[in-house]
């Protein structure tokens, strides 16, 4: 066998293969062989050898000739690119079946990106390092936004199964009440339809309605009509009741008491596997807030480095490269959604977009800046001979076991993430390409 290689544009290269037809022919009398056993021929039995002619005559001249083709490339591609060296992206493609005897074929195989830089240039980039810093405040709201998911209701003046006490039928703040109520423009006035509201739930404190309206029910109870007059505000959104003073008349359907969480130890346990006091809560919140932070202050500063370095390097991305980044962001996107519980095609369809009008728009500029930014740092690992230690790639294994409480799956993944393994690899890669994206940082 011979190859003959010839460079074309997007990262392709022209393989013309040549072979003898003896070989050709040794994979033809196989397929042939092969049909015979599975093709079925009236007069003879499913897995009896049938004669050639009729064969052919049942399957095709042309149905033969792929098929035979296809036995040659299975057997013949591994050894082509060995010959060649050529390194893959996608599987190659015939082009052009020249001839049977001798029997040249052309095939076109998409490798990755050649990637040009300027390392005078690059040398010379530095990026100013984010810091971040957790404010209590922030810490504070993550406690409340917990304590927000795990709140709910009672029906006010009982005692609910939970040991909860409600015996307080009064509004009182943080309450949820189901209310009607209609504004006028005075007391006994005409009233005004945009204010009609109809068994609306509404938590009193949360700052739904106008200001100093849920301040108004305060107090009350299952029964009372509670009137009052509530002036609008001078910046309410709509240009009609801005400064208005309008006549509110509400009537309650129903009163609940907030029964909200209490931060016990076990609590704790249920929340983040760890048994703690409240103290020690709020010192895992504010390092995972923190950590959430540096996460993104690394993202936006990588983005800016990977940008700069963009002005610097030269190449050209092949389709079948970057085809696959496309399906692997969008096929990202969409089992983020599902896991959030939202529905990908009614995502589509509210933004009016077809998955092929979307992949093009959204997901296609954030495809080409994760292959561009591979490339890129796979390029700067190679000339500057970065590689992670086995003590850093052990301490990221070990961050990644400590997440896990169960023993049985600690114990899984310490068998796992060994060398070889493909993610124990893929996180060499990544630390590697951390490494070199550390060494364009500064810090104040």
């Amino acid at each position: 066998m011979k190859t003959t290689l010839k460079k074309l544009p997007k990262c392709l290269y022209e393989v013309t293969v040549e072979d003898a037809a003896s070989e050709y022919e040794k994979c033809r009398k196989d397929t042939i062989a092969k049909i015979s056993k599975s093709v079925s021929i009236k007069g003879f039995r499913k897995g009896v050898a049938i004669p050639e002619a009729l064969v052919i005559k049942e399957v095709g001249e042309s149905g033969i000739a792929d098929e035979t083709l296809d036995a040659y490339l299975k057997k013949t591609y591994p050894k082509v690119l060995e010959q060649t060296k050529l390194v893959p992206v996608a599987p190659g493609s015939v082009t052009n079946v020249v001839s049977f005897d001798p029997l040249v074929i052309v095939l076109q195989i998409e490798v990755l990106p050649e990637v040009e830089l300027n390392e005078k240039e690059i040398k010379k980039i530095k990026i100013e390092k984010t810091m971040v810093t957790v404010d209590p405040k922030e810490t504070d709201d993550a406690i409340a936004e917990i304590e927000k998911r795990f709140t709910h209701f009672h029906d006010a003046g009982g005692h609910s199964e939970d040991g909860f006490e409600a015996a307080n039928v009064a509004i009182e703040i943080g309450d949820r009440v189901t209310l009607n109520t209609q504004g006028y423009d005075k007391k006994g006035g005409e009233p005004i339809p945009e204010t009609k509201v109809q068994e609306f739930p509404l938590v009193i404190g949360s700052g739904q309605f106008i200001p100093g309206f849920e301040e108004k029910l305060v107090g009350h109870s299952l029964g009372d009509i509670i009137e009052f007059d509530i002036t609008f505000p001078m910046d309410y959104h709509s240009e009609g009741f801005k400064g208005r003073k309008v006549y509110f008349v509400t009537d309650l359907t129903r009163i609940e008491k907030q029964h909200r969480p209490q931060w016990t130890p076990e609590f704790i346990e249920e929340l983040r596997g760890v048994k703690t006091d409240m103290a020690g809560f709020r010192d895992i919140l504010t390092q995972e807030i923190l950590g959430e932070k540096e996460r993104r202050a690394r993202e936006a500063d990588e983005k800016k480095l990977l940008e700069e370095l963009e002005k610097h390097a030269t190449y050209e991305l092949g389709d079948h490269l970057l085809e696959r980044e496309i399906e692997s962001v969008f096929q990202e996107q969409k089992q983020t959604m599902e896991g959030q519980g939202y529905n990908m095609q009614m995502y589509l369809d509210h933004l009016k977009k077809d998955e092929a009008m979307y992949k093009e728009e959204i997901i296609t500029p954030e495809a080409r800046r994760r292959v561009s930014a591979e490339l890129i740092l796979k390029k700067l690992r190679e000339i500057n001979n970065v590689e992670a230690t086995h003590e850093e790639i052990q301490m990221e294994v070990n961050g990644i076991i400590a997440q896990y409480q169960n023993p049985e799956v600690i114990a899984r993944l310490k068998a796992k993430l060994v060398p070889g393994d493909t993610y124990y690899e893929d996180i060499r890669v990544r630390l590697a390409y951390r490494k070199v994206v550390d060494g364009f940082f500064t810090t104040k």
